[in-house]
């Protein structure tokens, strides 16, 4: 607008309007987006709940799970704080609607935050289409699965009082079962995440 339009304008007692739609516009998007993010990490933690009661071998000395699929998609869509949010709000609702899970144990919770944040440090963006791709992937199941084996045995002695010892040896068979069943699955659910973002146009 020029010079002498913008006197006019403001003679008249009407000033030049403010460049506020756009902004309005880009706080809409941001509104949709945050919407849309909440929900589908809801949705991922609620998942997570279903999985822990209905598809979980429980024994006293083994636990075969498929918890894990929620957290992996969302460190490779929203990486390190998607996954623990999702890995941490899945234990609390779990707890909230699944009696048998016994007490909500805090550093339980802490350290299943503390897994997703591992995966999703090691897998966002995580396509496999290289090597170090590869190579983190397996990374982050080893990870995962010493945590397992080395930290939650510390937070079960402290609830029941068993030895730490007997604890380690007793997860050894569960750890191996889970690091095989991480390893068909992970791959599997990155190239899905992939295919579908190809499918729709999002890389």
């Amino acid at each position: 607008m020029s010079e002498s339009k913008k006197r006019k304008q403001a003679a008249n007692g009407n000033p030049e309007p403010l460049a506020a739609p756009a902004e309005s516009a880009r706080g809409r998007i941001n509104i949709r987006q945050t919407t849309r993010l909440i929900t589908t990490l809801a949705i991922l933690s609620a998942l997570l709940a279903v999985l822990s009661v209905y598809c979980t071998i429980h024994t006293d000395t083994l636990k075969i799970t498929l918890t894990f699929i929620p957290v992996v998609v969302a460190a490779r869509l929203y990486g390190a704080w998607g996954a623990g949010v999702v890995a941490g709000m899945g234990d609390v609702i779990c707890w909230f609607f699944n009696s048998q899970t016994g007490m909500l144990f805090p550093p339980i919770t802490l350290t299943a935050v503390v897994t997703g944040v591992f995966f999703g440090l090691l897998l966002k963006d995580n396509r496999l289409r290289s090597k170090s791709d590869m190579i983190t992937m397996l990374l982050s199941v080893v990870i995962s699965q010493l945590i397992s084996l080395f930290v939650t045995p510390i937070w079960l002695n402290m609830l029941y009082g068993t030895s730490y010892e007997v604890l380690l040896m007793s997860r050894l068979i569960q750890i191996a079962v889970m690091t095989v069943i991480h390893l068909i699955m992970v791959p599997v659910m990155l190239k899905s995440i992939n295919a579908v973002e190809k499918q729709l146009r999002f890389v």
